[in-house]
């Protein structure tokens, strides 16, 4: 929609007939406003922004074609979505006669709808990125401190194998002495049968080694079977805590490429975010 109706200066008519053309050549979709020094001649919308019916509004100090005319210089600015509806960048300049006397000034307006809806997808990508980049931070700790929860779990495991084996060997040295003993004990009996009535008591105490001896090897047989059962609980637990920790290895390194990929995606939101500023 375009509108002039109000006689103006020949030279900026010219630019007002010209208008048309001029917004077709702007390779966006475009709200063309002219004035004179004192009021709107020409007002022509675009799809996203409509300033209403301003044609013949006078300027005022506050506005920014006024102050364009006043300083002869060129004045760009973002007007926020609140004021018409939709945020746009003005871009406005003076128009000047042939004889360099300032006669009016010239406002394109283009529509920011595209790049602050960009802008606010990347910040919300950005946001989004960095929850996820934490949260993966605190995964990789977490990982970090398993592994080396693993680490100390199979440190743990191979000192009980160590000590099931030295126990082992304590009762094998326990066995050995039962069995001396139990000869000790044959061999007193033998020596207290060939004392007849004065090794009576012997005899006695000779039982009682021999039956210690017996005891003392049935208990370590007991015990023997108790540790191998516990040597192999304890080599099924080896082999639970080399493949977890195996697994723990591949999760840690997993999780560093996804917080490695994570701050490349924030980075890349940020980047995205300052390109939509600069648009």
């Amino acid at each position: 929609m375009s509108t002039y109706n109000t006689v103006i200066h020949p030279e900026l008519e010219s630019i007002v007939n010209f208008a048309p053309t001029l917004k077709k050549l702007v390779n966006s979709d475009v709200a063309l406003v002219i004035s004179d020094c004192e009021k709107i001649v020409y007002q022509m919308f675009s799809h996203e922004i409509n300033f209403g019916d301003i044609n013949n509004n006078k300027l005022t100090e506050q506005d920014p074609m006024y102050t364009v005319i006043r300083t002869k210089k060129v004045q760009v600015m973002d007007v926020p979505k609140e004021m018409y509806g939709v945020p746009f960048r003005g871009a406005i300049a003076p128009i000047t006669s042939n004889t360099g006397e300032v006669i009016g000034s010239i406002s394109l307006n283009t529509s920011l709808r595209n790049q602050t809806h960009l802008i606010e997808v990347a910040e919300q990508f950005t946001m989004s990125s960095e929850e996820v980049q934490a949260s993966t931070d605190e995964l990789s700790n977490t990982a970090n401190e398993l592994l080396k929860y693993m680490k100390d779990l199979s440190n743990a495991q191979a000192e009980m194998l160590k000590q099931v084996e030295n126990s082992s060997k304590m009762l094998e040295m326990i066995n050995n002495v039962a069995k001396n003993t139990r000869i000790l004990g044959f061999n007193a009996g033998i020596e207290a049968a060939r004392s007849g009535e004065h090794g009576k008591g012997f005899s006695v105490v000779a039982k009682e080694i021999t039956k210690l001896a017996d005891l003392s090897a049935q208990s370590v047989k007991e015990i023997r079977q108790l540790m191998d059962l516990l040597k192999t609980r304890v080599e099924q637990v080896k082999d639970i805590v080399n493949e977890t920790n195996g697994i723990s290895n591949q999760q840690f390194d997993s999780i560093n490429e996804i917080s490695s990929a994570m701050h490349n995606l924030t980075s890349v939101a940020e980047e995205i975010e300052l390109l939509a500023k600069k648009l």
